[in-house]
């Protein structure tokens, strides 16, 4: 197999995935706009002919084949970026380039591990949900002794944000404007009748709900 060739197969489906995660739906017209050289062409008729992609004049719709082929490969894409901020210590701008590189050569078995690793996040360090796996929806947590929601925390216990697991972007944006953010280390000082965390020297109180949206290690690495 050539990889260079299955890497701008690749490309092509999480291309047309974006496109129509953006709302602009999936066009010949809007392809080639993106696709300025025409450097997927030949792949595009490729994948019609196996299955992959219908094309009904300038239309462009995924068959289920193809839908889960290129949802797998922006899942892929979208976890490395998470592994390589959260892990790693990258800015999300740093992430792009080798987070294409992780796509094409991580094992599903190892996108699974990774994605338990990091407590099933939502989203992705831009912000762009994160498709969900079988490990997802059967909520495995093979790694329970490092990854677990923030209202299991113990009353004074210190611990890091892994991820942030709400699909509310309102929540989102709320959490991550009080400092909640992956990486930052807090401590839960009360349970009752609400959650409230020390976060860089502030106190912020919320739901339990709201805190079984929250990964944290158990531990502060390097603390």
């Amino acid at each position: 197999m050539n990889l260079e060739t299955e890497r701008r197969r690749d490309e092509l489906l999480e291309m047309l995935w974006r496109l129509q995660e953006r709302g602009g739906g999936m066009s010949l017209p809007e392809l080639r706009r993106h696709d300025a050289d025409q450097q997927y062409e030949g792949y595009l008729a490729e994948f019609k002919s196996n299955g992959a992609i219908r094309v009904e004049g300038d239309q462009i719709s995924f068959t289920a084949k193809g839908l889960k082929r290129a949802t797998d490969i922006v899942r892929r894409h979208r976890l490395a970026e998470t592994l390589l901020v959260q892990i790693m210590g990258k800015t999300p701008s740093e992430t792009e380039e080798a987070a294409c590189e992780f796509e094409h050569v991580l094992a599903p078995e190892l996108v699974n591990g990774i994605c338990t690793l990091l407590g099933h996040p939502a989203r992705c360090p831009h912000g762009l949900p994160i498709p969900e796996g079988a490990c997802c929806q059967e909520s495995r947590h093979a790694v329970e002794s490092a990854v677990m929601p923030l209202s299991r925390m113990d009353v004074g216990a210190e611990a890091r944000i892994a991820s942030i697991n709400t699909r509310d972007s309102v929540r989102l944006s709320r959490l991550l404007a009080y400092g909640l953010v992956p990486g930052a280390s807090v401590t839960l000082t009360q349970r009752q009748p609400a959650l409230v965390v020390d976060v860089e020297r502030r106190q912020i109180a919320f739901e339990a709900s709201v805190g079984n949206e929250i990964m944290v290690w158990r531990r502060v690495h390097g603390g």
